[in-house]
């Protein structure tokens, strides 16, 4: 009987999913989908259409380094562009992670959660593509495109599992 009793119990424990081994806090981390909508630093204004960062723009790209320290951080993408590139490539390195490229003209914001879903994702992009990408992620604000000189806002969207969203517009501040 305690053979029969032993079987059925371990038959019980060994079908449930592997999810009873997490936490609450690593299940809802699962179930969340954050973007951060960033702008490229500071660029160059006499190199053409695909320019380099300015002195002020390598120091802005390092300082997401240190907004990222205590946060986690699946995916790093950007832009196929140099300023783009140079402004994720030192946040991609604190974290151990490659730059993935993404194409301006094909991304979507559905397409990009598709993609993306139950992931930490920090996207380099343009002051008039990020926040389209919030827009089309989030129903409750519209966001405008970030004037040319602004480059220390961003926008954070957040996404549940069951598809609510919450957005924010952010100030970087770490400048000047």
């Amino acid at each position: 009987m305690n053979k029969i009793f032993f079987l059925l119990a371990f038959s019980l424990v060994s079908c449930f999913s592997s999810n009873d081994n997490k936490t609450p806090e690593e299940l809802q981390k699962e179930q969340l989908t954050t973007f951060y909508f960033i702008r490229h630093a500071e660029k160059m204004t006499d190199q053409g259409s695909d320019p380099e960062l300015t002195e002020k723009g390598k120091a802005r790209a390092n300082d997401w380094v240190n907004y990222f320290f205590l946060k986690d951080v699946d995916h790093v993408i950007s832009s196929d562009f140099k300023r783009t590139k140079a402004t994720a490539a030192p946040l991609a390195k604190s974290k151990k992670l490659e730059i993935e490229l993404y194409d301006v003209r094909k991304a979507t914001g559905k397409s990009l959660l598709e993609k993306y879903r139950g992931k930490t994702v920090a996207l380099f992009g343009h002051s008039n593509t990020i926040n389209k990408y919030a827009n089309a992620l989030q129903k409750d604000s519209i966001y405008n495109d970030l004037e040319d000189s602004d480059y220390d806002h961003f926008f954070v969207v957040r996404i549940d599992k069951d598809g609510n969203s919450s957005a924010v517009k952010e100030a970087m501040g770490f400048q000047e």
